[in-house]
């Protein structure tokens, strides 16, 4: 067990965080009595909490102050994303509630951040490449998860809007904001931002959307089958119908510098319903790619870092 993990370990554990970790985080455990490890466990305790190793198998656990096992894993690095504050690993993501961010700090601070935003019928988790490449750049980055399929894109945007307001009130007063969507994440923006105020929209230093659907995608009629909404609320709001959702979106009081990037290959999304409404500025530029691979770093990551400096591909 490092040094690193128990300093961590116990700082949460004291100041009350630990359980708000554990809280938001899936481990896949199921809560369970033990005797606490008086044998083939290294242990970190701290206000109560266990968090131990096993040193044979090198997996960890964290125990409660009844011996309770309350979380588990088989690697640091699942450990680490807990104490972190980060989905534990992808699979375990999709477990989540959600409706919040995870940080990751910029590699040296510039007084920038970036807000992220995935897509629909992922998680947080696959986003994270992407946050890694602009905390390399001087970005603090946070990553929004949320369920995708459980309410309307609109109940999402009301949702995100109110995290997001927090999160922008305990910035410096200084700090750039951009925002870096996937798919229907750039949706999600949109919306919150027709419910922004002008004030609050030119807070906004500029955007980059990755595959968009915009004006929609024919995929979305899956959500528009018999059924189909009681399960996943939001496919059917992309359809690239005139009275569809997507179409209806108001325009913000005031758009940042927007770029959009597609995917040749996309897929999923079209790229001409990728674009915008008409009578909203924006550049636009097309790369190799399909689109799951807009959010790989190599395909996209030149191209986001030279819009938010030069607002320009």
């Amino acid at each position: 067990m490092s040094k690193d993990i128990r300093q961590i370990f116990r700082i949460l554990a004291q100041n009350g965080q630990l359980a708000e970790r554990l809280d938001a985080h899936s481990t896949l455990n199921v809560p369970a009595p033990t005797f606490g490890g008086p044998v083939f466990w290294e242990t970190e305790e701290s206000n109560g909490w266990k968090l131990q190793f096993n040193k044979c198998s090198g997996w960890w656990r964290i125990l409660d102050k009844n011996d309770v096992r309350v979380a588990r894993g088989t690697s640091e690095e699942q450990l680490m994303n807990l104490l972190a504050d980060k989905p534990t690993s992808l699979l375990q993501n999709y477990f989540d509630e959600g409706f919040r961010f995870s940080k990751t700090p910029a590699r040296r601070q510039a007084g920038k951040c970036v807000i992220l935003i995935h897509g629909w019928g992922v998680r947080s988790t696959l986003m994270q490449q992407l946050a890694d490449g602009m905390a390399e750049n001087g970005f603090d980055a946070y990553v929004y998860d949320y369920p995708t399929a459980e309410c309307h894109i609109t109940r999402h945007s009301e949702v995100f809007l109110e995290k997001y307001r927090k999160l922008v009130a305990a910035l410096p007063v200084n700090e750039e904001i951009y925002f870096l969507t996937h798919s229907m994440g750039g949706l999600i923006l949109r919306d919150a931002m027709s419910r922004m105020t002008e004030a609050e929209c030119r807070r906004i230093s500029a955007i980059v959307m990755l595959g968009p659907p915009n004006r929609g995608s024919g995929l979305a009629y899956f959500g528009k089958l018999p059924g189909a909404e009681s399960i996943n609320a939001s496919l059917g709001d992309m359809t690239p119908d005139d009275d569809s959702y997507v179409m209806k979106i108001p325009s913000p009081a005031w758009l940042p510098p927007t770029g959009i990037i597609a995917g040749r290959n996309d897929g999923k999304v079209a790229v001409e319903n990728t674009h915008l409404p008409s009578g909203l500025s924006y550049r636009h530029i097309v790369v190799d790619s399909d689109h799951p691979g807009l959010r790989n770093p190599s395909n996209t990551l030149k191209h986001i870092l030279s819009f938010f400096d030069k607002h320009a591909f």
